[in-house]
């Protein structure tokens, strides 16, 4: 699944953090109602963004990559 889609998924997980507690849920008094739909949530939303940063480097680490590919294409010359 694309970064893209990912985000549109946090987005709809945030959107349903509004809609859902207060209308669906609205009438439930217990531990089990919002609160617990929220941290249900928030661990989708922390996976969420596990999945879109997992491609994420850091410019120093590309150019580390590249050093050590021009270091290794000096040696076997």
């Amino acid at each position: 699944m694309s970064a893209r889609r990912w985000i549109w998924g946090v987005w709809i997980l945030v959107l349903s953090c509004y809609v859902v507690p207060y209308s669906l849920l609205g009438q439930v008094q217990a531990w089990y109602g919002s609160f617990l739909f929220w941290c249900v949530v928030g661990v989708l939303v922390i996976v969420a963004n596990i999945m879109i940063t997992r491609t994420f480097q850091s410019e120093d680490a590309v150019d580390a990559l590249s050093r050590n590919d021009e270091l290794h294409d000096d040696r076997e010359k």
